[in-house]
């Protein structure tokens, strides 16, 4: 659902920052700037989540403004989250991948300012067009930002088998080595555990869900993983007392193997 922002953020005085950078440094180039990710999806977790905002420009920026917008985001990093992730595309490129060679682009993940477009451009756009929160500019619905749909099946596919699976198949034998009752990193519990979901999800239905909403749809596919998959959920919601180890990280690699494997039969 298409929401605008009206009411006061938890995190307003980062989003106030990064609007008068926007104007300094941008004060003609913008067409609108809208928040995406955990914010939009509605699963902000404070202390936990980054800021990702969109902002749209009239045309491609230049070598200077693109140098003042990375100047502009170190004085605005503070080292801690939230992280002001953005996302500069022009509104040509509104719901499809942009050339490789598309000049005028750029990103910033955890404080650090890349030129160039960012390979989730599809997610931010399927994002934009089913909860994009606006903050200036056109309303984020009327953008028609959505993706084609088989090319974003296709995309999470890919994305499934070449980084989820790669990465399963690559802690298993270090876990492997491992004794089965040792400690599994939380950071990578709860990072195995809810990201897969989404992008099955996505390649089902066509629908962005968010970390949470991720562990109920899998514990919903794939029943043996329940109770591991609370104990994820719960400890992304704040309880330190849960913890996991080898056993479960071993458990967490096949459950993103069978969710690969579950996509690619959708697919």
């Amino acid at each position: 659902m298409d929401s605008t922002h009206n009411e006061p953020y938890e995190y307003q005085s980062e989003l106030d920052a990064y609007l008068r950078a926007l104007d300094r440094v941008l004060p003609d180039a913008v067409e609108g700037v809208y928040l995406t990710g955990s914010a939009a999806l509605g699963d902000y977790r404070h202390g936990q989540s980054d800021l990702d905002l969109l902002t749209l420009t009239t045309r491609p920026l230049t070598e200077p403004e693109l140098t003042a917008l990375d100047e502009a985001h170190k004085e605005l990093e503070q080292g801690r989250q939230p992280h002001l992730d953005a996302v500069y595309i022009p509104r040509e490129f509104v719901g499809k991948l942009p050339p490789q060679e598309a000049a005028g682009h750029a990103y910033v993940v955890d404080g650090e300012f890349k030129r160039g477009h960012d390979s989730q451009d599809l997610v931010i756009w399927a994002i934009l067009d089913q909860c994009g929160i606006t903050l200036r500019g056109p309303e984020a619905k009327s953008l028609d930002a959505a993706p084609d749909r088989a090319e974003f099946a296709a995309w999470n596919l890919g994305n499934l088998q070449d980084y989820w699976r790669a990465q399963a198949q690559e802690a298993r034998p270090v876990l492997g080595e491992r004794d089965a009752g040792a400690e599994f990193r939380t950071y990578a519990a709860v990072w195995f555990g809810t990201g897969p979901g989404r992008l099955h999800r996505t390649i089902a239905t066509g629908e962005i869900i968010s970390k949470s909403r991720s562990t109920e749809y899998s514990a919903e596919l794939f029943p043996a993983y329940k109770d591991l998959l609370a104990r994820v959920q719960a400890s992304r919601s704040g309880d330190e007392s849960v913890a996991f180890t080898t056993r479960d990280g071993l458990a967490l690699c096949d459950l993103v193997d069978e969710i690969c494997d579950s996509a690619a039969r959708l697919a």
